[in-house]
């Protein structure tokens, strides 16, 4: 087993080879995102359009299941015992932890109320539980269980045991086994309490070193015995404990599968990536590979096993890394997908192959996003397959928190065998997954097919794993050079600097295709970027891949192979119809749903195409509690399509690849699709609902030909159409009421309706209405009495003249228009009549409605009588009883609900009653009903009297024979409550408050409502001197309080800051008044005022500060530098004492010196001290110090001495600073001098940089120049290699030749001159000079002939020479030749003038060489100048060309004869053999031998040898330019009494070039030298 000695958390990864209707009037809880949407106006450009007018409606909530799924199974907790169980002989199913966690399940889906209830009380919600509960913890010595019990909407709560924190797997695992764990802290605990359990966690490993770590998101301990695991479950900081998991690592025909290259084209070749910055976690990464030239923003180390960040085993990091964003430079067929983007990289194993992810990828994750990093692509896996794992937990967890971050992981390459699935953190909801397809690369199987080892879904859960494919058969990318694992085949004949190991290598795998869709991802981001969305999404990136992802080999998707297809990003981006028209794109991604509530889109499609639309949100993280069969999804939300005939589909209900009708809504993932294969012509539906779970943000997108409509849609919906009587009587008036709405986004014209009673064939109602906003409603009531009995069938019709253009009416779509209900109208044979308060009967409608209803003051009574008729209407004797429905409320959205109170319902006489026929005697009876309410008081309840709740409260009556229950009578009674407002309020803790300037004084004051109502209260908090308060929460002097129930209070903690003002104000003992006013909102007249004084406490705070002498602070010593001391050096250190308190203070200063034989000396103010300074300080004032210490002179590189700076105040406490001095070596370049250099073609610029040693030590300096572009020449006119001593200077002369036709001006490129100095100790250093480079304007004059030379020419017979001049600099210029030679030829030159010649122009010259009689014979050089005669030039370049020529030699035969010419040649040569011995001798006593090679007259031989010799022996250069370790003083010295000889090298005039050590070559002139010598070098280069 691998091991570290250091406390890392580990994810401990083994390698793999190569792993690779509306209800109500109401407004609609629709949020949308706020903010400006830059967007909207560039998309008009293009075919994609952002959403801009759906229209919210009501969605259904979805029915809870009433189950809890814990780990250790299913569960009603109003049926059935939470489960227990028993580990290794010992219980734990009981709560022991410290601070209780309590399981609340929601009464249905919408857990919104709940969550915001607990977080009001400072609650956290530590886990989402299927289904619809929540792991739920409050603040210690919070009343949790009162809490919940108050709650709406809680089914049931309970405690969780302590044995869900245990994962089920640990079961099986023996008490005595070593085990290395994952455990989740708890959200709700602190810092500190997070790092003392891990150091409790530390203590329990019996591994070497501390193998604990935890962050805020993991925590992991190696080595633990499984035996503590039960301790553990009891630690109230934990939420889950699992065994760590293990983890190991999973272009040019992946981009042509994939629509890259498509996709590329139709961007006019701008969607490369650029701009994005993408994070990859793997192996490791060569660095030095030419594909990431100039685009590696960092590598990383500090998450993985070691800091090697090289790619030595397999490469595959360096393969993933080249894939994804390779720009191809040694191959362009293996660009990767995104060349534009950069990148860090986070590197994960070691040199021994251990790969693992250190702490969490919360953490990771959090690093990269703030390294600017959006995407994030991950190619491997952990064990544990199919699992919802506490690294999924992160990945979901941060990317709702993050949403504009773009998680990817490969699926894994297990394959579809025994052991198939997908690897965890994969199985997470807001990560893209990734599984691979084939390519048909190097001969294997052709693309179009999923490829064999690519991993397998579902989820454990059930959820669709993975979502989509890519290419990952035989991808060719970059192959790492120092990789010694590789398994993959070479796929380009490319090779690294060593010319055999092959620069690209293709390789297999999820890990392969990950990167390309990834690459993708970045591809679309920057789509979105250029379309207008400034911080694209993930879920939007997410739904736009799936969008255009398409379905390979047979029509099956989504499956658990493919999920929803193989990425084609040119699908996604630019669609296009089967016909060939650009189909449109529509997408939204600015809006939020909560529970119960969604958004309706209506698009009008044109046939020939299909229809898909995808929907995608980053969900809450699932619960790490719950077991791993149970759904993970916590925010529910549905799509739902309507056709244009009322055919409705549901997301990811398909079958044969495309949706179908039936099925019902997706519960499991947050991923869902439409798609449509030819949609038929006409108005669709697009609805977006959140049937459960809490507030949701969410992105859609939709692909179609067509446009987005602003059609009206009038629309009839469940209770459009009732009745105030259920059951009316014959001849009775009752009320018929109506409601409907407009769901869709424009508004109606006015518009007709018609309420008929089918029945009869009679048009009860009509009306003509104005026009209806789009969400809108409209109602209407009026009474109506039935003629005859039986069933009445009544029919609403809107716009019964079919004048809108609608939607969905009866021309069009689902004809919504039209509602009908069945009233049974019951025949007269028994009335209950209500008389009036007068005790008459009424005798009219309106009095009947009076008679209807009561009033009641609670203040008076809590009680309503009413007197009741009971009277037969037929012909015969009847017995009848009266029925009295229970008193029910009616809400304020009419719906009736019990009341709060009990109400008593109590006649003065019970039945039943004996009626006589109509008209005679006894035919009726009057009786008493009397409805009292009995309010009670609960312990939290104010004293006082309790006054029933206000509100309408209803009872229903039913008369009704006896002998025929149908003959009967039904009316509803009404008891007005009326509302009663109070207000009491109370101070608590206004004795204790005060505080000490800068503190917070606090009291509380307690709001109650002793009225009868929910009541809100404003209360607003002043003091004269304007002092800060907060109430409660707000960071406000102002609340406006949540309603206070009936005779219940809040109490409202307030809090005063005292401020604490320059000079120590406000002072000890001082008060201030704060004045609260509570106000009722219902009634401002009723008003409280309630005063508190603040008294200010004395402050004695102060603190002490250390700074360098220029103010620069030095902070505490673990943090701060070692400052660096040179020896004989005086160090100061400054110390400054602020009195931040209120009352003056007495301190005491002094300073200690780790090392003796550095002396301390205080200075303070004009005195100073070698002992201890006594200062008194005014309040908010302060005191200054210095601290001085010498260095000494004996100090020894690498002396440290630690200086202590103790500050007492009079009460004892004591502050220490500290500064550490370091005796070092201090490498230090101050570099001055040009920032540029200035050049013309065909010239040399040069460039002086100046260079001062600063430091304290010698350096030895080597100069590099750094690269330039190819065709440009630079060098150093100084030494590269050179010591320099302690505050020497030196100047360092840059060259600079540049090539013909170059532009005139600042250039792009730069000069980079690196200077390199290494200090005694080795430390080798570098500085990067960057010289920017500016071209003159200049004329470069170029001559060139094709045969320099002609010979044998005869006089009269001239040689002729065609030259080619051009000129090869940048400007523009004028030209005169000129031509000279041998004065026995006659030499031309035609034309002698030219010009302008432009930059580049040449032309061709004519030079003619004629000898004349006289001529001498041999070889003769003819010169040709070409001089620039232009004006305003920055510089010119002369051109020279060097001809031959040789006259011919006219015939001797016959002259002189043969023999004589041998004659004369051997008297010649015996002449000279003669005078030569002569000339030997007498300079034998002359010359010295080492002079005999120097002829005589020669500079060389000029003054005495002495002198000579000195000459000889002079290296230094002029103002000391370069120096070395040896002084040019010593070399003087060393060399004083030498007697070489001197050289003298002739002088040039400024500009002009260096003359060879020959001086000026013969037959030349120095104006010519000034003019052409360049060329000369340029021949003649040593």
């Amino acid at each position: 087993m691998y091991a570290r000695k250091t406390a890392f958390v580990v994810l401990a990864v083994l390698l793999f080879s190569s792993f690779s209707g509306m209800v109500s009037g109401s407004v609609i809880e629709s949020h949308e995102v706020s903010g400006d949407h830059p967007d909207q106006g560039s998309l008009d450009e293009s075919n994609w359009n952002l959403y801009e007018n759906p229209v919210g409606h009501s969605h259904h909530i979805k029915q809870s299941s009433g189950i809890i799924h814990s780990p250790f199974g299913s569960f009603d907790p109003l049926d059935q015992e939470i489960p227990t169980f028993e580990w290794k002989g010992s219980s734990i199913g009981a709560d022991q932890s410290d601070r209780t966690i309590y399981i609340v399940q929601s009464s249905d889906s919408d857990i919104s109320g709940i969550v915001s209830t607990v977080q009001e009380y400072g609650g956290s919600i530590l886990d989402y539980i299927p289904d619809n509960s929540l792991l739920v913890r409050f603040p210690h010595n919070t009343p949790g269980d009162l809490i919940i019990n108050s709650m709406d909407g809680v089914r049931w709560f309970g405690n969780m045991p302590d044995l869900w924190r245990i994962s089920p797997e640990i079961l099986s695992v023996e008490p005595t086994s070593l085990v290395n764990l994952e455990i989740l802290p708890a959200n709700d605990i602190s810092t500190s309490e997070l790092v003392s359990l891990e150091k409790e966690l530390s203590s329990l490993s019996i591994a070497d070193g501390a193998n604990a770590r935890c962050d805020s998101w993991l925590c992991t301990v190696r080595g633990v015995q499984s035996a503590w695991v039960p301790a553990l479950s009891t630690d109230w900081r934990i939420l889950h404990i699992q065994i760590e998991s293990t983890a190991s690592v999973h272009n040019s025909d992946a981009r042509n599968i994939s629509g890259i290259n498509e996709a590329f084209q139709m961007s006019s070749s701008t969607l490369d990536g650029s701009g994005e910055v993408i994070a990859i976690s793997d192996t490791g990464l060569d660095e030095d590979h030419g594909d990431f030239n100039g685009r590696i923003r960092s590598v990383y180390s500090q998450f993985g096993p070691d800091n090697d960040n090289s790619d030595l085993l397999n490469g595959h990091g360096t393969h993933v890394a080249a894939t994804l964003l390779g720009d191809g430079s040694g191959d362009p067929s293996t660009a990767g997908v995104a060349p534009g983007s950069t990148f860090h990289m986070y590197t994960h194993q070691s040199q021994s192959g251990f790969f693992g992810i250190y702490g969490s990828l919360y953490g990771l994750f959090t690093h990269s996003w703030n390294q600017n990093a959006r995407i994030h692509t991950n190619s491997w896996g952990t064990s544990n397959l199919g699992n919802y794992s506490q690294t999924s937990s992160n990945v979901d967890d941060f990317v709702h928190d993050y949403p504009g971050y773009m998680v990817l992981f490969s699926a894994g390459d297990f394959g579809p065998g025994s052991d198939q699935g997908i690897t965890p953190p994969g199985t997470s909801k807001n990560a893209l997954t990734v599984g691979a397809s084939t390519t048909g690369s190097l001969g294997s199987t052709p693309p179009g097919e999923v490829a064999t080892f690519s991993s397998v879904g579902l989820t454990n859960d059930g959820r669709i794993k993975p979502e989509i494919v890519a290419p990952g058969i035989l991808v060719c990318s970059a192959r790492a050079a120092e990789a010694t694992l590789i398994q993959g085949e070479t796929c380009s004949t490319a090779t690294h600097d060593d010319g055999t190991t092959p620069l690209y290598v293709a390789m297999n795998g999820t890990s392969m295709a990950t990167p390309v869709v990834a690459g993708a991802s970045a591809l679309a981001r920057q789509f979105l970027r250029i379309e207008g969305v400034s911080e694209p999404r993930s879920d939007l990136i997410r739904a736009i891949l799936i969008n255009g992802a398409e379905d390979i080999g047979v029509n099956d998707i989504p499956n658990p192979s493919e999920g929803w297809g193989q990425l084609s990003l040119d699908n996604s981006l630019y669609p296009i119809s089967p016909s060939g028209q650009d189909m449109s794109v529509m997408y939204d991604y600015t809006r939020e749903l909560s529970p119960g509530h969604g958004f309706t889109y209506t698009v009008d499609v044109e046939p020939g195409a299909g229809l898909d639309i995808t929907l995608a949100w980053n969900d809450l993280k699932g619960s790490s509690v719950a077991n791993q069969s149970a759904a993970r999804l916590v925010n529910d939300l549905d799509l739902m399509v309507t056709s244009p005939d009322g055919i409705t589909y549901f997301g990811n209900y398909f079958n044969s690849g495309f949706s179908v009708t039936g099925g019902a809504e997706d519960r499991l993932n947050n991923l869902e699709r439409v798609k449509i294969e030819d949609a038929s012509q006409g108005v669709w539906t697009i609805r977006v609902g959140n049937s459960g779970g809490d507030i949701q943000g969410y992105s859609i997108v939709a692909t179609y030909l067509g446009q987005e409509l602003y059609y009206s849609d009038l629309t009839v919906f469940e209770g459009s159409l009732s009745t105030s009587i259920d059951t009316p009587l014959q001849g009775d008036t009752v009320l018929i009421e109506a409601a409907w709405g407009n769901q869709a986004t424009a508004s109606t014209d006015s518009y007709d309706i018609e309420i008929h009673d089918v029945t009869t064939g009679d048009l009860l109602y009509s009306s003509r209405r104005a026009q209806l906003s789009g969400g809108s409603m409209d109602s209407l009531s009026f009474p109506h009495s039935f003629s005859s009995t039986g069933e009445h069938v009544l029919r609403l019709s809107l716009d019964s003249s079919s004048e809108i253009d609608e939607l969905n009416d009866e021309l069009t779509g689902t004809n919504n228009n039209i509602i009908e209900i069945v009233v049974q109208v019951s025949q007269i044979g028994v009335r209950v009549t209500p008389l009036l308060e007068s005790g008459e009967l009424p005798s009219s409608p309106s009095e009947l409605q009076d008679a209807k209803s009561r009033s009641m003051n609670p203040r008076d009574s809590s009680s309503v009588y009413f007197l009741l008729e009971l009277r037969n209407e037929g012909t015969s004797p009847i017995s009848v009883q009266l029925s009295i429905s229970p008193v029910n409320v009616i809400s304020d959205n009419g719906i009736l609900q019990p009341p709060s109170d009990e109400w008593w319902k109590l006649l003065n006489e019970s039945g039943p009653w004996d009626l006589s026929p109509m008209g005679t005697d006894g035919d009726s009876v009057i009786v008493e009903l009397n409805l009292t309410a009995h309010p009670e008081s609960t312990p939290s309840s104010l004293p006082g009297e309790v006054f029933a709740l206000p509100g309408t409260f209803v009872t229903d009556l039913n008369l009704f024979d006896i002998n025929a229950p149908t003959v009967n009578n039904v009316i509803r009674l009404e008891a007005e409550v009326e509302r009663i407002e109070g207000l009491v309020t109370v101070l608590a803790g206004e004795g204790g408050a005060e505080a000490e300037p800068g503190q917070w004084a606090s009291f509380s004051l307690a709001v109650g409502n002793d009225g009868n109502g929910p009541t809100q209260y404003e209360v607003s908090c002043s003091t004269d001197n304007s002092w800060p308060i907060n109430i409660w929460e707000s960071e406000s002097p102002e609340i406006l309080t949540d309603p206070i129930g009936r005779l219940l209070y809040t109490t409202l903690p307030i809090k005063i800051k005292v401020p604490k003002l320059p000079n120590g104000e406000p002072s000890a003992g001082t008060t201030e008044v704060v004045t609260c006013a509570t106000q009722s909102v219902n009634d401002p007249s009723l008003v409280t005022y309630d005063s508190v004084t603040v008294r200010v406490l004395a402050n004695d705070d102060f603190h002490t500060e250390i700074t360098l002498d220029d103010g620069t602070p030095l902070g505490p010593l673990a943090l701060a530098e070692d400052r660096v001391a040179l020896n004989g050096e005086m160090i100061s250190t400054i110390l400054d004492i602020s009195n931040d308190g209120n009352i003056p203070m007495a301190f005491e200063v002094e300073a200690f010196s780790s090392l003796n034989t550095w002396p301390i000396q205080i200075v303070h103010g004009n005195e100073e001290t070698f002992d201890s300074f006594i200062v008194d300080i005014p309040a908010g004032e302060s005191a200054s110090f210095q601290i001085n210490t010498i260095v000494p002179m004996a100090a020894q590189m690498g002396d440290s001495n630690t200086i202590t700076i103790r500050t007492t105040h009079s009460s004892g406490e004591v502050i220490s600073n500290r500064t550490k001095l370091v005796v070092m070596e201090l490498a230090e370049l101050e570099i001055t001098g040009d920032q540029s250099i200035s050049a013309a073609p065909g010239l040399t610029g040069v460039a002086n940089v100046m260079v001062k040693n600063t430091g304290n030590v010698d350096l030895i300096v080597s100069l590099t120049l750094g690269t330039i572009p190819s065709d440009w020449s630079g060098g150093f006119m100084t030494a590269g290699n050179f010591a320099m001593a302690m505050n020497q200077q030196a100047v360092i002369s840059v060259a600079l030749e540049l090539p013909g036709a170059i532009s005139a001006g600042p250039q792009e490129d730069q000069i980079p001159v690196i200077i390199q100095y290494i200090t005694p100790a080795g430390d080798d250093l570098s500085r990067t000079v960057w010289l920017d480079v500016i071209v003159k304007e200049s004329a470069w004059l170029d001559l060139s002939v094709s045969d320099p030379m002609v010979e044998d020419v005869y006089p009269g017979s001239p040689a002729t020479f065609d030259v080619t001049l051009q000129n090869i600099g940048n400007s523009e210029t004028d030209v005169s030749l000129e031509v000279t030679g041998d004065e026995g030829w006659d030499l031309q030159v035609d034309p002698s003038v030219a010009g302008p010649l432009a930059p580049g122009q040449s032309i061709v010259i004519e030079v003619v060489a004629d000898p004349s009689g006289n001529a001498e014979y041999g070889i003769v050089d003819v010169d040709l100048f070409a001089n620039s005669s232009a004006d305003g030039l920055e510089s010119s370049t002369d051109g020279y060309l060097q001809l031959k020529v040789s006259k011919a030699r006219e015939s001797t035969e016959g002259t002189i004869p043969s023999w004589a010419m041998g004659v004369i040649f051997l008297l010649g040569v015996s002449l000279s053999i003669v005078i030569g011995v002569r000339i030997r001798r007498s300079s034998s006593m002359e010359i010295r031998p080492d002079e005999e090679l120097i002829p005589p007259g020669s500079a060389l031989l000029s003054g005495s040898q002495k002198e000579r010799r000195a000459a000889a022996l002079e290296t230094s250069a002029s103002g000391e330019v370069l120096t070395g370790t040896v002084s040019e003083e010593e070399m003087r010295d060393a060399i004083s009494a030498s007697s070489l000889p001197s050289l003298e090298i002739p002088s040039t005039p400024e500009g002009a070039p260096p003359l060879p050590l020959s001086g000026l070559p013969e037959g030349w002139t120095m104006d010519q030298w000034s003019a052409y010598g360049h060329l000369w070098w340029e021949q003649n280069r040593p």
